[in-house]
């Protein structure tokens, strides 16, 4: 079977299953201190954002080009915290933010084989999930949210480049089972 539909067969797969992160209630949303743990103590965010740091390295070479992903990524991820704050409550979120830990995995497997039109497309599907991670705490925050939202976001740097200084060190495209395993634990236990 292709990368490709690999790719595709997991992304379905993921988005289907029911409902199983539930990293976000019982959180507090609404201080800077609670913005700076909650990437490291919430598991799905702390897989996804380790993982799409080791994707940035695998995908490409350049430093300031993998830094350009990262930023990315966190673009999206604040500006999902400002979309939840406008929007309010979105069917789904939670089912995103499952498929996204298996998406990652799938992209971390394809990226040493594929072709960069495909690299290209997975690591835009998951910055579009990094995305939902940051719409859920925009829909559950409350009080100083700009505080939590700066937090987050440096602790969510923090993890992406921490994930991506750990890949030059393990690369290989079974890190991906590492985390697909890590992620389907968590999924099954949460």
């Amino acid at each position: 079977m292709k990368s490709s539909k690999i790719f595709s067969l997991i992304a379905v797969v993921g988005m289907t299953l029911p409902t199983f992160a539930h990293a976000h209630p019982g959180h507090e949303h609404s201080s800077f201190f609670s913005g700076l743990v909650h990437p490291i103590t919430g598991v799905d965010h702390l897989i996804m954002l380790l993982a799409f740091g080791a994707l940035a390295f695998f995908t490409v070479k350049k430093t300031t080009t993998q830094l350009s992903l990262l930023a990315a990524a966190l673009v999206a991820m604040v500006g999902g915290v400002a979309a939840g704050l406008s929007f309010g409550e979105l069917s789904g979120i939670e089912g995103a933010i499952a498929a996204s830990l298996l998406v990652v995995s799938a992209a971390l497997w394809q990226v040493f084989t594929a072709s960069k039109q495909v690299k290209s497309i997975a690591v835009a599907v998951c910055v579009a999930l990094i995305f939902c991670h940051g719409y859920a705490h925009g829909v559950e925050a409350t009080g100083n949210v700009s505080m939590f939202a700066v937090a987050m976001a440096i602790s969510a740097s923090a993890l992406m480049l921490l994930g991506n200084r750990l890949a030059a060190f393990a690369s290989s495209r079974w890190i991906s089972a590492g985390v697909a395993s890590a992620s389907l634990v968590y999924l099954l236990v949460a």
